[in-house]
Formats: structure tokens, sequence, C-alpha cells
């Protein structure tokens, strides 16, 4: 249940109602702008040429915070998404129609732009053709879009991304003054945030126009939504981070909302009907108000329940979840709906047509679908003074979904009859609730940068130290050449003995598959200092700590050819990540911040010959896995992954031993004799003497989706989790409809269908090798046979059904 205590229900006095009008009106235009965000002091101009693609990508991964980079005229083309980790950057082209980001045909990366950064803004550029959403900020507080042109400019098509504009799980949005075209779910999007501003938008042949969903304290004013599918959405869907409340839409222009819906099926926007003008979903707290709604041939407003949505899919309902829309007004909007009936082939639509047609009337301007809460005493929709252009009161219906009728029950067919016209009930008032106040001050608080090392001190550092130890002290920069921090007996085999005992090789019970890489993990730790054990999440690891990770592909030719190896190095602003490419002769790594790829012909585990495209993340991609509550952290080096027993080389033979007591043993770690007894352990995925076929099952999924499918991770708005330890419930993905999916959805209902992995959607995504569609995202570019189908037995060996689940 969600708080009501905003409401107050009695009328009040003609005076006050002034009053409250007038400074409605007054505070309605009310933003703070940011002071500085406009004004830094450093400025990057990049220069037009064939190469700004590679020289924006450079520039994301070294930008200090406070600076504005300047993009230049013209059409760039990108081969993948460009990721943001820095705060305070304005980046900003020469306008919506004279700079232009293409993605066509991008073979990598879910999103044209990610940021994960607070106090960014993007204006006056265009971005096109992206294979997933065009720009997304995640968990930012301080984001401002403005004079955008976001577009997929093959027209309305399921193939095309989800959102063009898409905040979300941040603060202090504020988006103008854009241009949104073409996108198979929403056009802006802004989903579980709060204080909210979109303003003097066009949003135009998307499914739908603009979308609210679950946010809080959002105004959305002077937007024109035209040839949409549905104008505007303000929706509360079940198992997100938050309820959303309080959201204002006024002064909108919301025309000829009649685009055949082209969302792919399974996504919740794919049952609004073709032809709806403004749509309210289970949300509360909603004032509409002042908009011309007209030419939507289905409705000009619909307010709808969960529970109808439920009625039509079998979508699941959680307990702590409200699906009924409390405390709406509309009211004062000038409304015109073409005459007759309209059929798009859609369940809603046809269901409303049914029920108004048996009252011989075609669908009114208003539509209830009739749930609502009887335990409320409080007023809870108010429909009042909406006016047709000839002067009559606009025609209100009530489906009355929430009854059963006789004749019709017996027909499978929810809802009785429509109920014409206006209860009194309907004729009440709600106090307004204020303007939304955006607060910028995040932009006037720039982080001190991190440190900078001259090119001779960073050549220094990396050539200083012991030379027969690790040089620990090159921890503190990213040396050119992997060679320089000494972490191998031999410099030129990242795959052979650690140069000291305070770095030791380790192995995971399940690992993340990469293109079947082999893979040759090493964790070094400066003398004197020690890990710390951790039961759920990773050992907390000291300064100074530096885990390499390499990656070899076994050629079809029989060779293994190393590419890349990865570092983390625990600073003391954080952990960095370094990707090092080695040279075709195995002499050197070099790094390499912008990533690379490379076409490679491999044989798997089971014989069979294949082409990769293997790709090495640039360094701020790797945010996309080890980012964590907002910063970087190590995936793999967790006690659950870590608890199995190792052979370690030693001089003359070797040794077989836990792995977390060999490294207290090396004094590595601090862990006590029963945490260590009492380690958790995940099974080993193609192990069956390691666990259960669920175990396995979930083991897998955990290692290879979970780093983003957990608390603080960067899936978590989804409301997916799939740490193994969660509950198999809709959390973990059990009769739970898609959020946020796109095409990822594959035109079916649910994550996971007991019985049927072919109408499970975890599935789909596991054996898709398309950019926009695979999960996960980055590190794959061919299907994990093997894995797919461990998991695909488990799904088909699970007993129920969705039906069952509600």
């Amino acid at each position: 249940m969600r708080n009501h205590t905003h409401l107050r229900l009695q009328k009040p006095p003609a005076i006050t109602l002034l009053a409250l009008f007038m400074l409605t009106i007054l505070m309605s235009f009310t933003v703070i702008q940011p002071a500085s965000a406009q004004d830094y002091d450093r400025i990057i101009t990049v220069e037009a040429g064939p190469d700004v693609p590679f020289r924006l990508k450079e520039i994301f991964l070294t930008v200090q915070p406070g600076t504005v980079i300047e993009l230049p005229q013209g059409t760039y083309y990108f081969d993948d998404e460009l990721v943001l980790n820095t705060s305070h950057i304005t980046l900003r082209g020469q306008g919506k129609d004279k700079t232009t980001l293409s993605f066509k045909d991008q073979p990598q990366g879910a999103q044209g732009i990610l940021v994960l950064s607070n106090a960014f803004v993007v204006e006056d550029l265009a971005i096109e053709d992206t294979a997933g959403d065009g720009i997304r900020v995640e968990g930012a507080d301080g984001v401002i879009f403005r004079r955008l042109r976001v577009e997929w400019t093959n027209g309305p098509d399921e193939e095309n991304g989800a959102y063009g504009i898409y905040p979300v799980l941040c603060r202090n949005v504020l988006v103008e003054d854009s241009i949104v075209k073409g996108a198979s779910d929403a056009g802006i999007y802004v989903g579980q945030s709060a204080d909210i501003v979109v303003r003097r938008n066009v949003a135009e042949f998307n499914v739908a126009g603009i979308e609210i969903e679950n946010s809080i304290n959002a105004d959305v004013y002077e937007n024109l939504a035209t040839k949409n599918t549905g104008g505007i959405l303000i929706f509360d869907l079940p198992g997100l981070s938050q309820a959303g409340h309080h959201t204002r839409v006024f002064n909108n222009r919301v025309i000829d909302n009649n685009t055949k819906n082209f969302a792919p099926a399974g996504n919740i926007v794919g049952k609004v009907p073709t032809g709806t003008g403004v749509m309210v979903l289970s949300t509360d707290f909603v004032d509409i108000y002042d908009n011309e709604i007209t030419g939507n041939v289905t409705t000009n407003f619909a307010l709808v329940s969960f529970k109808s949505i439920q009625l039509l899919d079998g979508s699941t309902i959680p307990d702590t979840y409200d699906p009924y829309p409390e405390h709406i007004t509309f009211h004062n909007n000038a409304v015109q709906k073409p005459g007759g009936w309209h059929l798009d082939g859609g369940e809603f639509t046809l269901l409303a047509n049914m029920l108004f047609f048996l009252k011989f009337k075609p669908v009114s301007d208003i539509v209830v679908d009739g749930w609502w809460r009887t335990d409320l005493e409080t007023a809870q929709h108010c429909l009042y003074d909406n006016t047709q252009p000839n002067g009559n009161e606009a025609t209100m219906g009530n489906m009355q979904i929430n009854k059963k009728h006789w004749f019709l029950g017996l027909l499978g067919i929810p809802g009785t009859p429509a109920k014409l016209g206006y209860d009194q009930a309907n004729r009440c008032q709600m106090e307004a609730f204020p303007a939304v106040i955006l607060d910028f001050s995040i932009f006037n608080v720039i982080p001190d940068p991190e440190p900078e090392y001259t090119p001779e001190e960073i050549a220094a550092y990396c050539a200083g130290g012991d030379t027969n130890d690790v040089n620990w002290d090159a921890f503190l920069v990213n040396c050119p050449s992997l060679s320089s921090y000494r972490l191998f007996a031999n410099a030129t085999d990242p795959t052979g003995a650690a140069k000291t005992d305070r770095g030791v090789p380790y192995d995971l019970t399940t690992p993340l598959f990469s293109d079947y890489a082999n893979k040759y993990r090493y964790v070094f730790i400066p003398g004197g200092a020690t890990a710390t054990y951790a039961e759920s999440d990773p050992l907390d690891f000291p300064i100074g700590s530096i885990i390499a990770k390499s990656f070899a592909l076994p050629l079809a030719s029989g060779v293994e050819k190393v590419i890349e190896t990865r570092l983390l190095i625990k600073r003391a602003e954080g952990w960095a990540a370094l990707p090092y490419i080695w040279d075709s002769n195995m002499t050197e790594a070099t790094l390499a911040l912008g990533g690379g790829a490379m076409d490679a012909d491999i044989i798997d585990p089971d014989g069979n010959y294949l082409t990769v495209n293997y790709r090495v993340p640039n360094a701020n991609q790797c945010t996309g896995c080890h980012g964590q509550f907002g910063q970087d952290k190590p995936i793999g080096p967790k006690a659950r992954l870590l608890n199995k027993d190792y052979t370690y080389a030693l001089a003359g033979g070797s040794q077989t031993k836990n792995q977390l007591q060999h490294w207290v043993d090396a004094g590595l770690l601090s862990a006590t004799s029963a945490e260590l007894a009492n380690a958790p352990r995940l099974a080993t995925w193609n192990d069956i003497t390691s666990g259960s076929e669920e175990e396995r099952a979930r083991a897998y999924l955990e290692t290879n989706c979970a780093h983003c499918h957990s608390v603080g991770g960067r899936a978590y708005a989804t409301g997916l989790l799939l740490e193994a330890h969660q509950p198999l419930d809709s959390v973990y993905g059990l009769c739970k409809s898609p959020v946020a999916a796109g095409k990822g959805s594959g035109g079916l209902s649910f994550d996971i269908v007991p019985g049927d992995a072919d109408k499970s959607i975890l599935n789909y995504r596991l054996e898709s090798e398309d950019p926009a569609i695979r999960m996960p995202e980055l590190g794959r570019s061919v299907v994990h046979t093997q894995g797919a189908l461990l998991v695909r037995n488990w799904i088909d060996n699970l007993t129920g059904n969705c039906e069952t689940q509600q």
C-alpha cells in the first residue's frame, strides 16, 4: 500500500483554489539551471575528420571532471558503444541536424552512448540507428538532455532500439527541446528516477512518445506527442526498485497517435492500444490538465490497473506491488476523438470495442477499466471539465473489467458491457501538488581530478623498484607496457609462474564465458598486507593489489594464442581497469585503453570449429560488468567461487590444496578457521559431481549474469536478480514479465517459464548473437552452446506453470 498522506480530501474554498492556481502557474516553469555546466574552464575541441569516433572514445577514457567536449559538424560512424564514467562532463555538438553520431550496424554494445556518472549534459547533436537504446544514463544525479535528435532512420520497426533518451535510476533530470523518432518502446523514457522535467520536446513515430515509469515527482509540459502508438504514458510496473507517484502532465499537444503498435511482443508497451492519447497505469497522484488531446482513434485518456494486464496475459503481481491507480485527476483538457470504432489487432483494443459495442457506442474519450481499491474512502479518480471542440463534455466510459458478466464470462471474456457516463465520485477535486524544482547544485561541486603524472614520472615508476620483484611502486600509474609491472617470472608468458610468492594463480568454480577463451588468473598482494575474507562480497583487497587475467583462444590450428591480459589495480581512489593486448610474437603486451578486436577461427571443447569476433573491452566498458553501487569491484575473487582445490606447481613437484586455505597459509588472506570451514561454494557448471542440475545452472547464471543482475549492479533496474542464493521466484525471473527488454524479449512473455525453455526470455537471450539481444552484452560474440544447453535443460525440467504462479 502506498503512502497517501499527501492527499487532502476537503474541497478548499474558492479563494484558496485561486491562490493555488496562481501559485501553480508561477511554479510550473521553475527549474534551477546548472550554474556552471556551461562554464567549465577545460574545453576539448574535436577537429573534424574520419577518426572522430576513435578520438571521442579516447577522450571518454581519459577526460577529467569539469570538461566540455565539443564535437564538429558532420556525420560520424561508430562500431561500438561509447561509455562515459567521468562526472561533470558536457558533450556538445554543433546542432541536432549538424552533428550526427551514427551507430548503424554496430557489432557490439547495446546502446549508442552509456553514461554512468553524475552532472552530465549532452546537447546539440543527433544519435542515429543504435542497436539498442540511443543514449542511456544510469544512476546519475544531475542529467540534462538538450536539443538532441535521436532517430531510427528506417521509420517505425520492431527491430529498432527500445528507447531514445533513457535516464534510469537518476535524480534531477531535465529533457528539453529534443526530437525522438522510431523507438520500438518509448522515445523519451524516464525510469525509476526522481525530480524530473520533460518539456518542449517532439516525440513521433515511437510506440510510446513519452513515458514516465516508476518515477517520483515529474513535470511533463509543452511537448508535442504525435504519430506514436500512445502519446504520453505514466506507468508503474511490478518488481522494480520503487513505486512512482506525483506526476503532472500539462500544456502538451497529444495529437494523432495512431501508428500501429510495433513493439516486440512480450513488452508491456506492446499492449498499449494503437490510437491512445494519454494512458495512466497503476501509479498514484497524477494530475493531467490543460492539454490538447485530439485525433487519437481509440481513446484520448485511459486509466488502467495492472489487474487488467494480468487478466489479458497472466502477468505476475507480487504481494508488495499495488496494482491500482489512485488519486488521478484529468481535467480542463480539450479532447476530440474521431468517431466510430478502431481495431488494431490487440487484445485490449478488441476488448474495449466489444464492451462499448454492446452499448451501441464507440469507445469513449475517457476510459477507465473499472479496477480500484475498495478499502479507500478517499476520492481516487477525479475527471471533470474536459470538453470537446463543440463545447460538449468529453464522453466517459467504464469497461468494468473487474466484474463478470454471466454470458461474456461463459465465453471467457472479462468485463461486462461498458457503463457510460460519469459517476458522482468522479466529480471531485484534489489539491494540486507543487511544481518540480530541480536541484542542480551538484554541477557546482566538481571533484578533484585523479592524480595526473607527467610522462617522466610515469616512466620512472614503470622502470623503478627491485628488478627481482614485482614493481609494486608502478601500481600508481598506467604503464604503457605490461612487462613494467614485472608480474611474471617470464615476462613474455602470462600463463606461467608469478615472479614472487606474493603472487598466486587461482581458478573459479564456474568462470565467465568469453568466446571459449582459456583464462589464466593471478592475484598479487604487496608484502605486509593481506586481503580480508568476506562471505558474500568479493574479498577486500589492500591498496597496491593487482589482479591479472590473461585470455588465450584455442585456435583451430591447434595452437593456443594469448590475446590480452587485463589488470585490475587497487589504488587509493578505487580499482583501475587496464587492458593490455599482446603482439603477434608474444614479446610484449601494450596498454590499449580503447580496446581492440580480432577475428579468429577456434575449436570449442566439443571439437566444433567456429569463427569468433573477439573483442577486448575498452577501459570504460569494464565498468559495465565490474560496476557495483557506482564503484568498480572485482567479480571473480569471492569465497564461493574460490572455495575449491587447486594444484600448485612446486620445485620438484606439485601440491593440491584448497585455494582459500592456501592464500591464508601464504599470508595473502586474513580469515579464521571457522570462516574457512563454513565458506560457501558454488557448483561447477560442467561437473555433474559438484551439484544438481539446478545448482550448476544457477552457478552458471551467477557468474555470467549476476555481476549486472544484482542489487547495485547495472541491471538492478530490471528487477531481475540472478545470484545463486536468490529464491527461485519472480525476482529470479520465474513467470516474470520483462522490463525494458525491447526486442530482447523475443516476443516472449516471461523470463523463465517452468518446463519450457523455448518460451523463456532467459534462454532466448543466452542463445542470441545479436548485440541488442544477447546476454551478457559484452564479452562474447558467439553463443556458449554448452552453457546455454545446461540452462535450457534445467528450465525444461522445472515443474509448475505461470498460471498457477499468479
